[in-house]
């Protein structure tokens, strides 16, 4: 069976995804999900030490974890036969999410409840009060001080925009129409730039992969078909 590579986003972990999305890509696929890496201090060196030296059939980057598929796509073009990047960033020069996004100052506990309130829609979070349920409770979470090492990262990552188009090897692109984390306009401009992608938009805040992971992963099954 082939092998799928799943990268998280900011403050994500290894087991950070939803069983729904798992469950349903590991009917084709053999799923291994890793942490950001604990080490390095950008975006690239964040690529460099998760490239694996056997790449997987598959790779899926969220968020952070899109720019960090960004940089391998292009580093080491060919090596990976797919590539999907769920709400990617393009870089620092578009326009970015709410101060509130990389805002410590209160306390990790503070930054999470924000985030998980800007991950989705206001009228979906009025009919979903409790979006914890969403979420799988990981074992450990990464440490203050390499969260606040990958929000430097990405907030400082140029992009890749001028290396995109020399990526040959198919990728999708899925994003959130109403996203306010990473706005539409990083994924039409990463989309734009790929000679062979296709760009999907969800009816969603940047949070798809867990409001609705079972067609997330249905339209990557569709994709790699």
């Amino acid at each position: 069976m082939k092998r799928a590579l799943i990268i998280p986003g900011l403050g994500g972990t290894a087991d950070c995804w939803s069983e729904l999305f798992t469950g349903r890509l590991g009917s084709r696929y053999i799923i291994e999900t890793t942490n950001l890496p604990e080490k390095g201090a950008s975006v690239s060196e964040f690529a460099a030490e998760l490239f694996p030296a056997d790449p997987p059939d598959l790779l899926i980057g969220f968020s952070i974890g899109a720019a960090v598929a960004q940089e391998i796509l292009c580093a080491h073009p060919g090596a990976v036969p797919v590539t999907v990047l769920m709400a990617p960033p393009g870089g620092r020069d578009l326009p970015g999410p709410p101060d509130e996004a990389h805002d410590f100052s209160d306390g990790r506990g503070k930054w999470s409840a924000a985030m998980l309130e800007m991950m989705f829609t206001p009228d979906w979070l009025a009919a979903h009060p409790d979006v914890t349920e969403y979420f799988p409770r990981v074992k450990r979470s990464l440490p203050g001080e390499v969260l606040m090492r990958q929000s430097n990262a990405i907030r400082n990552w140029k992009g890749c925009k001028d290396k995109l188009a020399r990526v040959e090897t198919p990728v999708l692109v899925i994003a959130g129409l109403y996203d306010i984390i990473t706005p539409p306009v990083h994924a039409r401009t990463v989309a734009g730039l790929l000679s062979d992608s296709r760009l999907i938009m969800m009816e969603t805040g940047h949070g798809f992969p867990w409001q609705c992971p079972v067609e997330t992963a249905d339209k990557i099954l569709e994709f790699t078909n």
